[in-house]
């Protein structure tokens, strides 16, 4: 039980530790992807929701921690609540909209991989 305890806390810390630095520099990536403004002249503020780096070291470090202990359903909790936290500003803001899918996506799917390399360890 506490090898199973041990490796789900080290992937927690390696899925929001890595992480961390992973979802910014793909977000940043997506400023200069398709449908891109053809040039930024300073005058324009990337719309950043606050606390979402906080957040999404949280996001990874639970969901990478559900998935080795056999638990990926909690997946669902934990994105549900991310949802309705951030609803008013995702609504009210299409580029906030748009950076909270493409780092959520990015979050969720590292921390699954580390995830389930981590179960897989464990099985």
């Amino acid at each position: 039980m506490w090898t199973e305890v041990l490796v789900a806390v080290g992937a927690a810390l390696v899925a929001a530790l890595i992480g961390w630095p992973l979802v910014p520099a793909f977000l940043r990536l997506t400023h200069s992807g398709p449908g891109s403004r053809p040039e930024r002249t300073g005058a324009e503020d990337v719309e950043v929701l606050r606390g979402g780096l906080w957040v999404g070291i949280v996001e990874r470090a639970l969901i990478a921690g559900a998935i080795v202990l056999g638990r990926p359903e909690l997946m669902a909790v934990v994105i549900a609540v991310k949802g309705l936290g951030r609803f008013a500003e995702i609504k009210s803001s299409a580029a906030a909209g748009e950076r909270f899918i493409i780092g959520t996506f990015v979050s969720i799917a590292f921390a699954s991989l580390v995830g389930v390399v981590g179960w897989a360890i464990i099985a």
